[in-house]
């Protein structure tokens, strides 16, 4: 079958896309010459929207009338197409018009990791070929901006990234006295450290910066691709498990996450340059400075 339209439904949050990115180029191995259909609502449009084959990109927007199935499918009903790959599963690959449809009704999963899950919905198609590492796609204006923003350290050879995380979720990362702890014991292996995350984690993040050493420069409320950017040209990535862990992962840069409720055999960032540690009891408060130190001279920073 010459395939030459494929649509894609894909995922909200930003780790879960991340995790999508392998079945994209999977399918772009398959099928050298497809163009790209993507289906996406307001938090992941930003992180499709540069991929390289995509046509159009279709916005199911939530706030609309029945989680904006109808006025979707009023958009996609004109075209016709020769897959849809569907990894959300909410049924809608089955109220359009397409050749071939694969979706997580009849996935046949890789593993236990998420990504291999996911994977697993074109099982049928890909078969026994090596899962592709995850992928991010920044353009020019998001690499330029990573540039002007760096620019105020005399030396970019040895940046550290790191969010401190929501407060809302303090089980999920760090006390804020041992991340100051963290990075006075590690002074002299960074020379300078890059903070970024959301509004939530604006507080901690002040209180962390005035009592570091290390320059910095506080990036918090910045876009994903923005971050992303930021996040490419330094050497490591130190956060609780985010979506923010998942980019630096697609972007290549070792992370050491913080794992609490979440299984990081199910979770973690997608390749080998992941680090995991778990809190004991759940809490990745109970997460020491020690051990966060031993991962990091592990890597030969």
């Amino acid at each position: 079958m010459t395939v030459k339209k494929i649509l894609f439904i894909g995922l909200s949050n930003v780790g879960d896309v991340i995790m999508t990115t392998p079945v994209l180029r999977a399918l772009h191995a398959k099928f050298p010459n497809a163009r790209f259909d993507i289906v996406a609502d307001k938090r992941s449009m930003n992180l499709y929207g540069n991929y390289p084959l995509l046509n159009k990109l279709y916005l199911k927007d939530k706030n609309k009338p029945l989680r904006g199935v109808p006025a979707l499918l009023s958009e996609l009903w004109k075209n016709s197409y020769d897959i849809i790959v569907d990894v959300r599963s909410d049924g809608l690959a089955y109220l359009l018009r397409g050749k071939k449809k694969y979706t997580k009704y009849f996935a046949k999963s890789y593993g236990p990791h998420a990504v291999e899950e996911i994977m697993g919905v074109i099982h049928d198609l890909h078969r026994d070929q090596p899962i592709p590492e995850t992928e991010i796609w920044l353009s020019d204006e998001n690499q330029d901006y990573a540039v002007k923003q760096l620019c105020v350290f005399d030396n970019k050879e040895k940046l550290l990234s790191l969010s401190v995380g929501d407060s809302r979720k303090p089980e999920k990362t760090l006390a804020t006295e041992n991340f100051i702890k963290l990075l006075r014991t590690h002074t002299n292996d960074f020379s300078g450290v890059v903070f970024l995350g959301n509004d939530f984690e604006a507080e901690v993040t002040q209180e962390v910066c005035k009592e570091i050493e290390l320059p910095y420069i506080n990036t918090l409320g910045n876009s994903l691709l923005g971050a992303a950017a930021l996040i490419e040209k330094t050497c490591l990535y130190i956060g609780p498990d985010s979506g923010l862990g998942h980019i630096a992962g697609a972007v290549k840069t070792p992370t050491i996450s913080f794992f609490s409720l979440m299984d990081p055999a199910r979770f973690r960032p997608w390749g080998d340059k992941a680090t995991c540690i778990s809190g004991a009891k759940k809490d990745a408060r109970n997460v020491s400075v020690d051990e966060i130190s031993v991962a990091i001279r592990s890597l030969g920073l």
